[in-house]
């Protein structure tokens, strides 16, 4: 048995490290930023980050297990949880017909689960498998692999858009951006892009343009509603030209998440208030998951704001390190980056939303916000990236000395 086998934590140490940081600024905003749910009430002020806690130690026992299956098990993941996600995902839409109300999550005994959630990790290793059959030099391949991909991601976007549209767009870049990497041909990737880009201009003009009235009654989905209500929120607000007295007659009166938000931003200068000294979490309702990077700044000012940021990308960088030791093997390859894209770019997003720079979308942040299944479904794409990380890189190395010995 050799030193590899013997070590019980494998893969790289600065991912591990990565996770680690990522845990530990959580346990310490999610601290400070869950006293409003206990505050002036009977609950126990240590019962919101306790079950946070739980929550990212049942993550690292997932991230354990996961990290030390080799790679090449994780093609099985699809024909799981694709047909299980599916079913969960249209009883989701039967329901929301039937009750005029969109769930996001599917009630078992004793917990719930976001399907949304689990299908993103399902395309995603899905569309690492298509791309690494793919014949970059044979035109038959590079339709056949395209066509295969939209209609799998498109399927599952379509399906997950209703009762999310964030997490629907979220997963459609990532899919994009995979088929980049993964050698699609550019005009293919312009023809998609064209396409979307006059489906979303459409559907923009739908919001800006036609009243909500008009909405209500036409067969748009009902959570049409919610995103019409945020672009224009968004919009509204993006006037510069308020004066203080006016932005607190309108604006701050009808959105006191983004205007606390940004007050706690504006207060928090190089340093911030220091940890636990947040005000504004107070009267953020959102602040341990949409809006923790706020309270992350307010308390740690612009320098613990930028630490965090630079995290994330140095996880897309090393990803991209760990993609490219796998040599020849493209299935690793390819689902390392997805899931780098997939990582990074949700936390550029609820970044984003919380220095306001694009509408609300209920993304939490990787690792740092509250919410069970988001932190497990992270934990285990951790767990896949730590493994890639080392049996993807061994295996090049046996292929190698293979070749050399020959």
């Amino acid at each position: 048995m050799d030193k590899e086998e013997r070590t019980l934590f494998k893969g790289k140490p600065i991912l591990w490290l990565f996770v680690g940081l990522l845990c530990l600024v959580s346990v310490i905003e999610v601290f400070s930023a869950t006293s409003r749910m206990t505050f002036g009430g009977d609950q126990n002020y240590l019962m919101p980050v306790l079950k946070h806690v739980v929550h990212l130690v049942l993550g690292f026992v997932v991230l354990f297990l996961v990290h030390r299956i080799p790679y090449r098990f994780f093609k099985a993941i699809p024909y799981i949880l694709l047909p299980v996600t599916a079913a969960a995902l249209v009883c989701l839409m039967v329901k929301s017909a039937v009750t005029g109300v969109t769930d996001r999550w599917i009630q078992l005994p004793g917990f719930s689960i976001q399907p949304s959630e689990l299908a993103k990790m399902g395309v995603i290793v899905a569309v690492a498998a298509l791309l690494a059959k793919l014949d970059e030099e044979d035109e038959l391949s590079q339709v056949r692999i395209f066509w295969r991909i939209l209609l799998l991601s498109g399927s599952f976007i379509l399906m997950i858009m209703p009762e999310n549209l964030s997490t629907a767009v979220l997963l459609a870049i990532v899919v994009f951006l995979m088929m980049i990497v993964g050698g699609i041909r550019p005009r293919y990737l312009l023809y998609l892009t064209g396409t979307c880009v006059a489906l979303g201009g459409a559907m923009l003009a739908v919001m800006l343009y036609v009243s909500p009235q008009k909405i209500e009654k036409s067969p748009l989905p009902s959570r049409f509603l919610t995103w019409q209500a945020r672009v224009l929120d968004f919009v509204d607000g993006s006037d510069k030209n308020l004066t203080p007295q006016d932005y607190v007659r309108t604006i701050a009166r009808d959105k006191p998440q983004e205007t606390h938000a940004n007050i706690a931003i504006a207060s928090s200068h190089i340093l911030g208030r220091g940890p636990g000294n947040s005000v504004e979490r107070d009267f953020v309702q959102e602040a341990s998951c949409d809006f923790i990077y706020a309270i992350i700044i307010e308390e740690l000012g612009l320098l613990g704001a930028l630490v965090v940021l630079f995290i994330y990308l140095w996880i897309l960088l090393k990803s991209g390190g760990v993609a490219a030791r796998c040599g020849s093997r493209k299935f690793p390859r390819y689902l390392a980056m997805g899931i780098a894209f997939l990582i990074t770019l949700q936390a550029f997003v609820n970044m984003s939303v919380a220095v306001g720079l694009i509408p609300v979308t209920g993304q939490p942040l990787p690792l740092i916000s509250t919410g069970g299944t988001s932190i497990l479904i992270t934990f285990f794409y951790f767990g896949m990236l730590i493994s890639i990380s080392w049996s993807g890189e061994e295996e090049h190395e046996e292929t190698v000395e293979t070749a050399e010995e020959n």
